[in-house]
């Protein structure tokens, strides 16, 4: 490694990410966890109906986005949501959410162990959480060299998975029996509770998008491309969901679903065009799902480091690289700990819903303080609108986050509540208390361009 600097906070990242990049890293963001990991377990609580579900989810998805969407579009947020925060609620919960949101970082693990499961139905004889390890150890690798050089292999990626994805569902839209498809015995399996179960999982297979904002120290142009790619981006992939939902439900039985889509796949493709979708479609989903993840998720550390939550040599940054090692390790090493200690996917997918749903609720419940906190950006803004509309996108997008986060923990026993729930108590007390040591000095990180 190269000699290794301390930059201050954010503002020193390369600005090197374009529209096309932001694309690359939405798409593979969000294709990933919902139709390889989550859709299994959605069809388990609903039946057929998941299709329906991922209809309810993608709308849920982008009520939650809405208030946001005015904030990327006003300002560069350089350390993404802890930033937002930051600046439309409470510093002090502004330190909580940094805790929140390396819990939520778990969901990395449930990622790789996807690309685990998909790989040993094409090789046998291999340990899944082996292969998960290594897949996962070799996208640290490479988001430890650099974003763009993370974002040139997601472009390359995303356009295999693409291809991917439309062959299994040119293949299976038409051998579904739509006469059995109908018929209501298949449908809402767990009655209307379970299909809201469903779509609270699947919000978060739709809501991979978000964590662009993230990367805005990175980018170009922030307040136009984020919001612009967020809102494209969601809804073509929604529209993709829906029909492999509705392939991987009506081709077999329900029930021989299973952990996975292979089963349907291989029901429906011509062997090299299996091997082309498992690769291709399962893996590579997965793997530009963790490749974005990984790249987006270290900047809010990193500008809480710069403003004293943590210790400030935590954020040391390569100096060649420009990459925050130390934090990508952390995260590395949050993924890594419940392959090695062999969580279950349920656990795991609870635990990132949930968290992840309190992030949203954050983030949206302090959007109407907009136009008060940035007064001159905000008139100026495209994305400026009246104050009762902006209060109305509040309310949605707020109602809109509770729930999910409601329904996400009613999936889980009685300890993953508990577990989920006290870790928010002790992340809303080390933000207080944390900020109540006067070792907490925040530094504007957030412009206008």
């Amino acid at each position: 490694m190269d000699k290794q600097v301390n930059l201050v906070g954010t503002k020193d990242l390369e600005r090197v990410l374009g529209k096309k990049d932001f694309f690359a890293i939405a798409i593979g963001q969000i294709i990933g966890a919902g139709i390889f990991s989550l859709l299994p377990q959605a069809i388990g609580l609903t039946g057929r109906s998941a299709s329906l579900a991922f209809i309810f989810a993608a709308i849920i998805t982008l009520l939650k986005f809405a208030p946001r969407l005015f904030v990327m579009g006003t300002a560069r947020m350089r350390g993404g949501n802890y930033t937002y925060i930051a600046l439309l609620s409470t510093e002090k919960l502004a330190g909580a959410f940094l805790v929140i949101h390396a819990l939520s970082n778990i969901s990395l693990s449930m990622y790789a162990l996807s690309i685990g499961q998909y790989f040993c139905q094409l090789v046998d004889g291999l340990d899944i959480r082996m292969v998960a390890v290594a897949v996962f150890t070799i996208v640290t690798v490479v988001n430890l060299v650099g974003v763009k050089k993370a974002a040139v292999v997601q472009q390359i990626l995303v356009i295999c998975l693409l291809v991917a994805l439309a062959i299994f569902t040119a293949f299976g839209i038409f051998k579904v029996d739509y006469t059995n498809y109908v018929k209501p015995e298949g449908f809402m399996t767990n009655g209307f509770f379970g299909f809201c179960q469903a779509a609270a999982i699947l919000t978060f297979a739709c809501g991979g998008a978000q964590n662009l904002v993230n990367l805005s120290a990175e980018a170009k142009n922030p307040t136009k491309d984020i919001p612009f790619v967020i809102i494209v981006s969601t809804s073509f992939v929604a529209i993709f969901y829906v029909l492999m939902a509705v392939v991987a439900t009506g081709i077999i039985p329900v029930a021989e679903v299973g952990a996975d889509l292979s089963v349907v796949a291989a029901k429906i493709l011509p062997g090299p065009v299996y091997v082309f979708f498992m690769v291709g479609g399962a893996m590579f989903a997965l793997v530009t799902t963790l490749n974005a993840q990984l790249s987006a998720c270290t900047k809010p550390l990193l500008q809480g480091c710069a403003d004293g939550w943590f210790p400030a040599r935590f954020a040391a940054v390569n100096k060649r690289f420009k990459t925050p090692h130390n934090i990508i390790l952390l995260f590395y090493f949050i993924g890594l700990l419940p392959l090695v200690f062999g969580f279950s996917m349920n656990t795991i997918s609870g635990t990132a819903v949930f968290s992840n749903s309190i992030i949203d609720i954050l983030i949206a419940a302090f959007v109407f303080r907009l136009p008060k906190i940035l007064p001159n950006e905000w008139n100026a803004s495209k994305w400026h609108v009246s104050q009762k509309v902006l209060v109305f996108w509040t309310v949605a997008g707020t109602v809109a986050s509770v729930f999910a986060a409601y329904m996400s923990l009613r999936t889980m026993d009685w300890k993953g509540m508990l577990l989920n729930i006290s870790v928010c108590v002790a992340a809303l007390l080390y933000g207080i208390l944390r900020k109540n040591s006067g070792k907490v000095h925040m530094e504007v990180s957030y412009e206008t361009n």
